[in-house]
């Protein structure tokens, strides 16, 4: 098929207008639709450790002070339109673009983003490094790998081990190729995973700190939007899941009749415009590869057409023309990808908005 014709295709596909709501492009890199599923060691214990943990930081009484804050905080307070970047522009973190390359690191790059967001944030601007991706790759044992991973999984890892600098001139820098693609096929991932290893050295040309004085620490990780934990060992026959302690859970326990969508939006832009950026993991179609610019919709039927699930970082949210809200996101396919690294998309009931950590 032609790159002219492919790109016709992917237009009418998607159900908006390309001059106000979203286009596509042809991307040669986009794989066809095909699911990739990978396997891997999964510890039990290990699990239930990261449950309690996450239990015991939902318990605390920063966690009791975090979500009176999001209650008290007004929601006429709330803009329609808005964008960390703008909020927080003495932190640098916040408009970087990462590209995972070829390892499906999604859920490490956005966890890494979101803790060196939040860091900066915190620090009033004194702490501008991004932590390692690639030390949370490397060296998490039970977060994930070039397969795919848990975020928040990622982000208990950096309360208890703590995260080192990253990026091309920190200790730890990313160090997957990121020539395969915009994005890299998932074809890719098996080569990367072969060489992800725990290395706890710095680069030759980092002299700041030894590995373990560069480490950065968070107090509690947490999760907004409700989900649950695989904890069964992955050769076990019977699945074994717990409910991870959640915010919105939290608030949604109390009230009657259950939030809707919009009030769990609500909470959602209380957070990210108080705290900074979250996660965000959702089911990526094969359209969504060939996204260009505009807010993005999956196409009716998407649910056929799932490629893999994939995490992003959630920085803002706005309203399109027609005042349908919109996620505005930075994705971890490099600049090149969409409307320069980011993607504006309508919240589906798949989505799963929110994994963060507090100081």
């Amino acid at each position: 098929m032609s790159s002219t014709s492919l790109t016709s295709k992917v237009k009418s596909d998607f159900p908006c207008r390309t001059t106000s709501s979203c286009s596509a492009k042809f991307n040669k890199f986009g794989v066809k639709n095909r699911s990739y599923g990978f396997k891997y060691t999964r510890n039990s214990t290990a699990v239930r450790e990261v449950m309690e943990q996450l239990q015991t930081f939902f318990d605390s009484d920063a966690m009791k002070r975090h979500i009176q804050e999001l209650a008290d905080y007004p929601e006429s307070s709330l803009p329609t339109h808005f964008d960390a970047r703008l909020k927080w522009p003495h932190c640098p973190s916040i408009s970087r673009i990462p590209n995972q390359g070829g390892c499906g690191s999604c859920y490490a790059v956005a966890a890494a983003g979101v803790a060196s967001d939040r860091a900066c944030i915190h620090s009033n601007g004194t702490f501008r490094a991004s932590l390692s991706e690639e030390d949370i790759l490397g060296c998490c044992e039970v977060c994930g790998n070039c397969y795919g991973g848990d975020p928040l999984k990622a982000l208990v890892y950096w309360v208890n081990q703590g995260v080192v600098t990253g990026g091309r001139d920190g200790c730890r820098p990313y160090s997957f190729d990121i020539s395969c693609g915009v994005p890299c096929s998932p074809q890719t991932f098996f080569e990367a995973e072969k060489s992800r290893t725990c290395i706890k050295r710095c680069q030759n040309i980092y002299y700041q700190n030894r590995y373990d004085d560069d480490k950065h620490f968070a107090s509690l990780a947490y999760s907004l939007y409700p989900r649950s934990m695989t904890i069964t060992d992955s050769d076990a026959k019977d699945v074994e899941r717990a409910k991870v302690p959640t915010i919105i859970g939290h608030f949604n326990s109390t009230a009657n009749p259950p939030l809707s969508l919009e009030q769990i939006r609500t909470i959602l832009k209380k957070e990210i415009s108080l705290y900074g950026p979250t996660t965000m993991a959702f089911p990526v179609p094969e359209e969504f590869l060939h996204y260009s610019t505009g807010v993005f919709r999956p196409a009716e039927g998407f649910q056929s057409r799932i490629v893999y699930w994939h995490v992003v970082r959630l920085i803002g949210w706005g309203q399109d023309d027609d005042g349908s809200h919109y996620w505005l996101a930075v994705n971890s396919f490099g600049e090149h990808w969409g409307d320069s690294g980011e993607k504006r998309s309508t919240c589906c009931p798949r989505i799963l908005c929110g994994d963060a950590i507090l100081w």
